[in-house]
């Protein structure tokens, strides 16, 4: 497992814009027609943010969803673990107050998330590669275990 630290934002900002950073990275688009995009629909659909859980469920309703539900005397999926465990595919992720993607394993976010509770996750066909994003150095990557 592994995290690429990873800003789409064009002026390479921190700002809470996790859900626009992960769906333009998932779908390799642009992030401020991904933004607009994403706005155009929260409102077609009723909703007063797109960084609302349930928007996101009701968005990305046509992709296969996985849910990591607690069970008792077990410990929660980690992020870390999750991108362990799904080496290879595209995915959105929605862990504790925040929505992250893992390409091929590999977490990519603008700071590390990887000790956070993955609540669900929507595999997004077709995939991408880190190549297409162009990341191909893979020294680049920093191991985060």
């Amino acid at each position: 497992m592994a995290l690429q630290y990873y800003n789409r934002h064009p002026k390479g900002l921190k700002v809470g814009d996790c859900v626009v950073r992960a769906i333009s990275t998932v779908f390799n688009a642009g992030y401020m027609e991904t933004r607009r995009d994403l706005n155009r629909i929260k409102k077609a659909l009723g909703f007063n943010s797109y960084k609302d859980h349930d928007f996101l469920y009701e968005y990305l309703k046509d992709y296969e969803r996985l849910i990591f539900k607690a069970v008792k005397g077990q410990k929660r999926l980690k992020l870390v673990g999750f991108a362990k465990e799904y080496q290879t595919g595209t995915y959105v992720v929605a862990i504790r107050k925040h929505v992250v993607a893992v390409v091929d394993g590999v977490i990519l976010d603008t700071w590390d998330s990887s000790y956070l509770t993955v609540y669900t996750a929507w595999k997004i066909e077709p995939a991408i590669s880190l190549k297409d994003l162009g990341i191909d150095d893979i020294r680049k990557v920093e191991s985060v275990l």
